[in-house]
């Protein structure tokens, strides 16, 4: 089996207090600080010592801010690191051996499976591998021949690797097998079709495949409203479901576009797509005196039109207002906030807020499921917050 050995050894680096004071508490990442800016570039594992022991990180030099993860509350050299890889990598793909509903789903998921920076889906026959951490980038050649091992007997036939960066590029690099442009995958009973040459993401996020599931029964004999939706997982599943009409709405005609493909997979009707800004979209059936019971909401953290670019958390502000209009009685909203840079707590209590203003009350929170775990004490993983509005 390969090894994950380099030079130099493991570096020791100091590390400021309030970091020491995070990691005690479960928090996996070294922010970029005045102690960071003296890390060395090129050393693969540094090491800290600490009153209970010893504190083992992969370095990040290159990220803009996160500067090391955590690997271990112990001293971990790099010949050992093979191993303790090896184990965690198996580790978490024996956890996910009882989904068997879907062919998409979370293999690994970063740190809160102990192999922080690395996200590894199933898709299929194949797997997407994907990293925020050029550490993990130097080590395509290692983690191959081990992840091979482990899933060629499941059936695993290509790889695909992915930096996810800011630059937000199609970038997605073939890393064995015969990686095929397009794959039709199915997820409870709904055929979606993925591109993995088209955009930076695939065109259905994995992430939010447990949140269907738990919202199953909401959808049947109702009309939906599904806002900002992409390739139209959501408007896909409320059909699959029995709802008796979706109108889904997106600024991008080609997601739609794409939605539309999907519709003809699936053979589903009773759907009609409205493309531009959602917001001006929202005023249209307002102005048509539409109805909904259902309004799925889920933003982009930031997103442009051209002329101005705002963010999602602000857009509830003006949304919340006109969802009152085209709401029937009894109906609800299931609003998303995707971004680790605004707490769970934060939104809630930001929604809460306009929500009492605008006759919405909480009923649940909707979080990360299944394959998607959280790591207590990083609210950063937490990324995913959910909310159902009631009137």
């Amino acid at each position: 089996m390969t090894s994950l050995q380099e030079p130099p050894q493991n570096t020791e680096v100091k590390l400021h207090p309030l970091s020491l004071k995070h990691l005690s508490k479960g928090h996996p990442w070294i922010i970029q600080d005045k102690y960071t800016d003296q890390f060395p570039a090129k050393a693969p594992l540094l090491y800290t010592d600490h009153e209970d022991g010893t504190y083992t990180f992969i370095n990040d030099s290159k990220h803009p801010k996160i500067k090391a993860r955590l690997w271990s509350k112990e001293l971990v050299m790099l010949e050992d690191f093979n191993e303790s890889f090896t184990y965690r990598i198996k580790d978490s793909f024996a956890k996910r051996e009882t989904i068997t509903d879907r062919e998409n789903f979370y293999l690994l998921f970063g740190e809160a499976d102990q192999v922080p920076g690395l996200f590894i889906q199933w898709l299929r026959e194949g797997i997407l591998i994907q990293s925020y951490s050029n550490f993990w980038k130097k080590k395509q050649k290692a983690i191959v021949p081990i992840i091979r091992e482990m899933l060629i007997p499941k059936g695993l036939k290509w790889i695909l690797w992915q930096d996810r960066d800011n630059k937000r590029e199609n970038n997605f690099k073939p890393l064995w097998g015969k990686v095929p442009n397009q794959l039709n995958i199915t997820e409870y009973d709904v055929t979606y079709k993925l591109y993995f040459d088209e955009a930076y993401d695939i065109g259905i996020y994995t992430d939010m495949s447990g949140i269907r599931k738990n919202a199953q029964s909401l959808f049947k004999d109702k009309k939906v409203l599904n806002l900002y939706s992409y390739t139209g997982a959501w408007s896909l599943y409320a059909l699959k479901q029995g709802a008796s009409e979706v109108v889904s709405a997106d600024l991008s005609e080609k997601y739609l576009k794409w939605l539309e493909e999907n519709l003809a997979l699936n053979s589903l009707e009773s759907h009609r797509s409205m493309a531009g800004d959602c917001e001006k979209s929202l005023q249209k059936l307002i102005f048509d005196n539409e109805k909904f019971d259902i309004i799925i909401c889920d933003p982009p953290s930031f997103s442009s039109d051209g002329t101005k670019t705002t963010s999602a958390f602000k857009v509830y502000e003006r949304l919340l207002p006109l969802f009152n209009k085209v709401l029937s009685d009894k109906a609800m909203v299931i609003c998303f906030l995707n971004t680790h840079s605004i707490t769970r707590k934060k939104f809630t209590e930001h929604m809460e807020n306009f929500g009492k203003q605008n006759q919405f009350k909480i009923r649940e929170q909707i979080l990360l499921t299944s394959d998607c775990p959280r790591l207590p004490g990083f609210p950063e993983g937490d990324y995913l917050k959910g909310l159902l509005l009631t009137k």
